[in-house]
């Protein structure tokens, strides 16, 4: 593996929850966050950095960003820890690390190269902001207000920003949303050649569709925790998600089990009075002509790649009614006791 740009081990972050009592009215109690985490990004890697809303992917990269503090754990930058160092943590965080937040509301009557001298004022060294601007595609719009820029162009300007300093470290929080496919193309091929040019990006988002062919590695957090890591491949090959393909046909619906081999295994399937499809594990090569073979017709079938949902289920072991989309801070609790107080 290449050298570690950035390294987390047993990082914990919890937000504090007001938790009043009658003679401390002020008093706080730990809530959700982050709970010992590990995680190595390699020097010119692209992460996917992957979790359902309220899973702590947000959390996290405030943290690695310096916006909040660390609780407790080690963070390494190019090998060397910032614990041991003089300076605070979150300091040397905030001069290493460009941060994409994922949404910022630009507004105001200034114009998108005033904006970017302002920020450009508060870093160290010289910032060539009508470059960083043509780099993201917005040399047209220098003298516009930020008032009239669109959602895609908002995000094209927190891009700029998270740019300035040339970090070797980048994060960025759903950084296509708001894109349309053109423009996500564009910012996709503009993460890759960073990445070539040995900057190590985290990307943070709800959907693992679209990632198979971008990231390098992906990793999925679920209540504060990574419950999976690796290659895209290898976790569908761990958790038993790969090698899956969906059929549909018309008429009535095949016999599998006489049609499948041994080693194949129907997962899922439906059938109506016209209709039918069917997910299958492991199938062989000559499925598909037994199916013809037996007078069925198909009218479609396609690899089936695994959904976060699925991932979730089978790295935690929880039906999808027990993982639910809806968070609160209980549900945000460590997966697993750590005979913490709560």
């Amino acid at each position: 593996m290449a050298e570690a740009a950035l390294e987390l081990i047993d990082v914990t972050f919890r937000h504090k929850i007001s938790s009043p009592k009658f003679l401390n009215p002020w008093n706080k109690r730990q809530g959700p966050g982050v709970f010992s985490l590990n995680l190595t990004l390699p020097k010119g890697e692209i992460l996917g950095l992957v979790g359902p809303n309220g899973a702590g992917k947000t959390t996290l990269l405030r943290l690695l960003a310096g916006v909040i503090p660390l609780d407790s754990g080690t963070i390494r930058l190019n090998g060397d820890g910032l614990n041991e160092s003089p300076e605070a943590i979150d300091y040397l965080l905030r001069c290493n690390v460009g941060h994409m937040p994922e949404q910022v509301r630009w507004n105001g009557s200034e114009s998108v190269l005033e904006t970017m001298m302002l920020f450009a004022e508060m870093r160290e060294g010289d910032v060539d902001s009508k470059k960083l601007l043509d780099l993201v595609g917005l040399s047209s719009k220098l003298n516009d207000g930020l008032d009239t820029l669109s959602q895609g162009m908002r995000q094209r300007l927190s891009l700029a920003v998270s740019l300035m300093g040339s970090p070797k470290i980048l994060l960025l929080d759903e950084p296509f949303n708001g894109l349309d496919p053109v423009a996500a193309k564009s910012v996709e091929k503009m993460v890759k050649q960073l990445a070539e040019n040995g900057v190590s990006i985290i990307i943070s988002s709800h959907h693992v569709a679209g990632m198979a062919d971008f990231v390098d590695r992906l990793a999925l957090i679920h209540k504060g925790q990574i419950v999976a890591e690796g290659k895209i491949s290898e976790i569908e090959q761990d958790l038993g998600l790969s090698n899956r393909i969906e059929i549909a046909g018309e008429g009535e619906m095949p016999d599998f089990g006489k049609l499948l081999h041994k080693k194949s295994e129907l997962i899922s399937s439906t059938n109506t009075s016209k209709k039918w499809k069917a997910m299958v594990l492991q199938p062989d090569s000559k499925l598909m002509s037994r199916i013809l073979h037996n007078g069925h017709i198909i009218n479609f079938w396609q690899p089936k790649a695994p959904d976060i949902v699925e991932m979730l289920c089978n790295a935690t072991g929880l039906k999808i009614e027990e993982i639910g989309m809806e968070i609160d801070p209980v549900s945000m609790l460590p997966l697993r006791n750590r005979g913490e107080e709560e």
